[in-house]
């Protein structure tokens, strides 16, 4: 990305999506929490909100605002350019000793300190994970699959869903039927706790009063013009599944409305098929106002929308020390969402969807 641009000569929309990109492209945290103050302030948030969301204080706000005024997105960066590529032995000891000593990890950390310790940017990430494997300091993930997972079945109802929007694909382009991928997000307070920096076998200790306390989410992705609305709920039961697609219908009153989403009971239970039933009654099926179709049972991995899910759940980890009560983690998570700090899917990556990627 470049950051010579001079924001002068941008219009204030245009300097909002130059903060967004820098900010997917997934800067140090420093730079990360400045960009996020200046857009929100570009964005007409009131310097009090933004500092309680950010944790900073008014004066940070307004310093880094007329930084990127004067100097872009270059004066939110590091003064630091780095000079000599590499440490003396003593100086790498020391670095060691450092990371040692410290309470959590991060590779922005780790470079921001080599830059104003020792002027140094090394040229692979290698180097520095090099440094963090000689102080015994690992990064570890787990991976999760399901052995009720019928790869046959997964692949058919991959096949049917496919071949039922590319029969209506001329409908679909034509806005008279609306395509929503469906999922829901539970979101805890113990999501904070993910894949970080950290000694071998010393585990980071994150404090969270109770790890229970969740809020649930409903998102839905249109197919077609990628547009994600987000519904927050205290839970997702029938009631409320019947409510958030009567606000998806409110959306498009002009068109009917066919949705992709997982077999979970309150898709399928009796509220939602009284609801169904109501709304179709009458029409033959290809004239429903609302078609419903599911994925292969356990496999989340082929909803589009799981991947915004991972994508912010991991966003919302590298603020970790933000989340000091449910509510902030919460706040975080619509901040996220309200900015689009996520990518939306490929659906090249999707057998359902390849068609319309």
């Amino acid at each position: 990305m470049k950051t010579s641009v001079n924001p002068t000569s941008l219009t204030k929309t245009q300097q909002i999506q130059l903060l967004k990109d820098f900010i997917q492209s997934h800067p140090n945290e420093k730079e990360m929490r400045r960009a996020l103050a200046v857009k929100l302030a570009m964005e007409g948030y009131v310097y009090r909100q933004i500092s309680q969301i950010l944790e900073v204080s008014v004066g940070f706000i307004s310093k880094w605002k007329q930084a990127f005024e004067s100097g872009g997105l270059a004066a939110l960066r590091s003064s630091y350019q780095g000079g000599k590529g590499y440490l003396t032995q003593i100086e790498r000891q020391a670095v060691i000793q450092w990371l040692v000593e410290q309470k959590t990890w991060d590779i922005s950390d780790l470079e921001v300190y080599l830059i104003e310790q020792y002027d140094i940017v090394f040229q692979s990430r290698q180097s520095y994970y090099q440094l963090l494997k000689e102080a015994r300091i690992t990064w570890q993930k787990g991976e999760q699959t399901s052995p009720r997972q019928d790869p046959e079945a997964i692949y058919k109802k991959n096949r049917e869903i496919a071949e039922l929007l590319e029969k209506y694909r001329p409908q679909i382009e034509a806005e008279e039927l609306v395509v929503y991928i469906i999922d829901e997000c539970h979101l805890l307070w113990n999501d904070l706790v993910g894949y970080l920096w950290n000694f071998v076998k010393n585990p980071l200790k994150i404090p969270i009063l109770n790890p229970k306390e969740r809020q649930t989410y409903y998102g839905a992705l249109e197919l077609f013009t990628q547009e994600f609305t987000l519904v927050p709920e205290p839970t997702a039961n029938g009631e409320l599944t019947v409510e958030f697609v009567k606000k998806l219908l409110g959306k498009h009153p002009q068109a009917r409305i066919l949705l992709i989403w997982d077999g979970a009971s309150y898709h399928r239970g009796q509220v939602m098929r009284d609801f169904l039933t109501e709304q179709n009654e009458g029409l033959l099926p290809e004239n429903w106002q609302i078609t419903c179709v599911r994925f292969a049972p356990y496999a989340p991995q082929e909803n589009p929308v799981e991947a915004i899910w991972l994508q912010l759940k991991t966003l919302l980890r590298r603020f970790y020390r933000f989340g000091k009560s449910f509510k902030s983690v919460k706040r975080l998570f619509q901040l996220f969402v309200d900015l689009k700090l996520f990518n939306l899917p490929n659906f090249s990556n999707y057998d359902a969807f390849s068609r319309f990627a």
